[in-house]
C-alpha cells in the first residue's frame, strides 16, 4: 500500500520543508494550497494522513476539516499545524475534527511521532536478489555467474528501450511480449520478486499507460540496485 500525506499550506517554505522531511522518511506526500483546494481533492483521491494548517486563504483549516467530516464524511486523521498558543488553537481545532497537533517551527521529534501514531508501518520490501535460487542457479560457481551477469548487462539497454516503447506508443500487445521475455531474464540471475513485479504489469487492464511508466522506472532503479549486489558477490 501506498502512503501518501497530503499537505494542506499556503506557505511555500513550509510546503517545502514538510514534504522535504516527508520524504526523507520515504513517505509520498502532495501539497494543495488551501483548505478548498484539499476539499476539492479529496472528493476524488485518497490519502492516509493530512497535515492542515489553520490560517489560509480562500479556506482555513477549520472550515475545511468540518467539511472532510461532514460533507464528504471521512474518518483520514487531521492534524492541525499552528502557530497559535495551545490554549487558543486546541478546542477550536478539537471541535472541528481534528486529530492532534503540530507547532510551528515544527520539530522532527514532534512530526516523527505523528507518523508514528497515524500512518499503517511500512511493508517490508522483499530482497532484490533470492540468495537460495541464486546458488541453485549457479552452484556457487562465480564464473557462471560473471557469464550470466555480463549477458544480463549486454541485453539491458535494448529490454529497456523495448519495454519503454511499447508504453510511450500504448502497444500493450508489445509491451506484453517483451515483458514476457525479460521476466527470463530476470529469473536468471534471481532477481524473482522484480519478475513477479513485472509479470503484474502484463495483461493488466486496471493500470493506465502512465501508471506501468512509472512502475517500470521504479523496477530498473530496483534492477540497478540487484545488479550492484550481484557485481558484489562476484568480487567477494
Amino acid at each position: 500500500m501506498t502512503v501518501r500525506v497530503l499537505i494542506v499550506e499556503d506557505n511555500l517554505i513550509n510546503q517545502t520543508f514538510l514534504s522535504t522531511l516527508l520524504r526523507k522518511y520515504g513517505v509520498p506526500s502532495i501539497v494543495v494550497n488551501n483548505g478548498l483546494e484539499a476539499v476539492n481533492f479529496l472528493k476524488t483521491q485518497s490519502v492516509d494522513l493530512i497535515l492542515m494548517d489553520i490560517q489560509m486563504p480562500v479556506m482555513d483549516g477549520l472550515t475545511a476539516t468540518r467539511q472532510i467530516r461532514t460533507q464528504l464524511g471521512l474518518t483520514v486523521p487531521v492534524v492541525a499545524v499552528t502557530s497559535n498558543p495551545e490554549y487558543e488553537a486546541r478546542p477550536r481545532c478539537r471541535e472541528a475534527g481534528m486529530d492532534d497537533f503540530l507547532s510551528k517551527p515544527i520539530q522532527k521529534k514532534q512530526l516523527e511521532a505523528i507518523l508514528e501514531r497515524f500512518l499503517p508501518p511500512k511493508e517490508e520490501k522483499p530482497p532484490v536478489i533470492d540468495q537460495a535460487y541464486l546458488l541453485e542457479i549457479t552452484g556457487g560457481d562465480n564464473d557462471l555467474l560473471t557469464d550470466l551477469l555480463s549477458f544480463f548487462k549486454s541485453e539491458l539497454p535494448a529490454n529497456r528501450q523495448a519495454l519503454f516503447d511499447a508504453v510511450e506508443q500504448g502497444n500493450r500487445v508489445e509491451f506484453d511480449h517483451h515483458a514476457h521475455r525479460f521476466r527470463s531474464s530476470l529469473n536468471s540471475l534471481a532477481m524473482v520478486n522484480l519478475a513477479a513485479d513485472l509479470k503484474k504489469m502484463e495483461k493488466n487492464p486496471t493500470l493506465t499507460d502512465a501508471e506501468i511508466g512509472e512502475q517500470l522506472k521504479a523496477l530498473f532503479h530496483e534492477i540497478s540496485a540487484g545488479l550492484k549486489m550481484l557485481d558484489g558477490l562476484i568480487k567477494d
